[in-house]
C-alpha cells in the first residue's frame, strides 16, 4: 500500500465509492494530512479525518491491516469486498435508493441554495449525533461549495446536501427536518424537487438509507438499487 498524490480519476471505478473519493480529491487535493489517498492492489483507499472509503479491487489482507492501524470511525466498502474485522465495529446494513420525481407544489423560488448555513446546521445537529462542531462542519461544506463539489439545500425546515455530482451520478446526504416541523411532508417535497431538477439536467440522484428509514423512501416511490454494509466503530 502506497500513498498517492495524483492520478485519482484514472484509478477509481464508476461507482458511489469511486465518485466519493474523487469528490474529496477535487475539493482538497492530496496535500492535506486529513485527506489522504492510497493505492491498494488495483483499488484505492481514501482516508478523510476518521472516515475511510474503499474502491476497486483491493488486496483484502492489506485493507484489514490499514483498518487495524488507522481505526477509522466509519468504513465504506462495496458489498463484494468481504472484510474480517476485529471486534469493535458494528455492521449497519443500508440500501441505496434512486430518487424519482413526482408532481410537486414547490418551485425553484421556494428552495434556498448555499445559504442559511447556521440554520441548516441546527437542523442537522438535531438528527445526527456525530455532526461535530459548527465550525468544522462549516469549514468543510463551505470549502466543497467553493470548489463546485457540493451544494446545500434548504426548503422550509428541511435541509439536504449534494455531496457530489460526477458523470451524472448525484449523491445526496444529511437529509433532515427540524424536529418541531416534522410530519408536514417537507422532506418529501424537497426530495421530489431535487429529483426533478437533476432529471432535467440528465442526471440521476441517489441516497443511502439505513434500515430504520428504508420504509419512508419506499413509501414515497424511490427505487432500491443496491445494498452494502457500513462499518461503524462501536462506542
Amino acid at each position: 500500500m502506497k500513498q498517492i498524490y495524483d492520478g485519482i480519476a484514472e484509478r477509481i471505478t464508476n461507482s458511489y465509492y469511486g465518485y466519493k473519493i474523487l469528490a474529496a480529491y477535487l475539493a482538497y487535493g492530496a496535500e492535506y494530512d486529513f485527506c489522504k489517498f492510497y493505492s491498494c492492489g488495483e483499488g484505492i483507499v481514501h482516508i478523510y479525518n476518521s472516515s475511510m472509503v474503499i474502491d476497486g479491487k483491493c488486496d483484502v489482507s492489506e485493507l484489514e491491516m490499514i483498518v487495524e492501524m488507522t481505526k477509522p470511525v466509519t468504513l465504506e466498502v462495496a458489498s463484494g469486498i468481504a472484510l474480517q474485522l476485529r471486534d469493535g465495529y458494528e455492521r449497519c446494513h443500508r440500501t441505496l435508493f434512486g430518487l424519482k420525481s413526482h408532481i410537486n407544489d414547490i418551485s425553484i423560488d421556494d428552495v434556498k441554495v448555499n445559504c442559511c448555513t447556521g440554520y441548516c446546521y441546527e437542523i442537522l445537529a438535531e438528527s445526527f449525533e456525530n455532526m461535530g462542531s459548527y465550525e468544522s462542519w462549516y469549514v468543510d461544506i463551505n470549502h466543497r461549495i467553493r470548489h463546485n463539489v457540493a451544494n446545500l439545500y434548504l426548503f422550509d425546515s428541511t435541509t439536504a446536501t449534494q455531496q457530489f455530482n460526477i458523470n451524472g451520478f448525484v449523491f445526496l446526504s444529511h437529509i433532515a427536518t427540524a424536529e418541531a416541523a416534522r410530519g408536514k411532508g417537507t422532506a418529501r417535497k424537497l426530495l421530489y424537487y431535487l429529483a426533478a431538477k437533476y432529471e432535467s439536467e440528465n442526471c440521476k440522484a441517489y441516497l443511502w438509507s439505513l434500515d430504520h428509514r428504508k420504509s419512508f423512501y419506499e413509501s414515497i416511490g424511490f427505487e432500491p438499487v443496491a445494498e452494502d454494509i457500513l462499518y461503524e466503530m462501536e462506542g
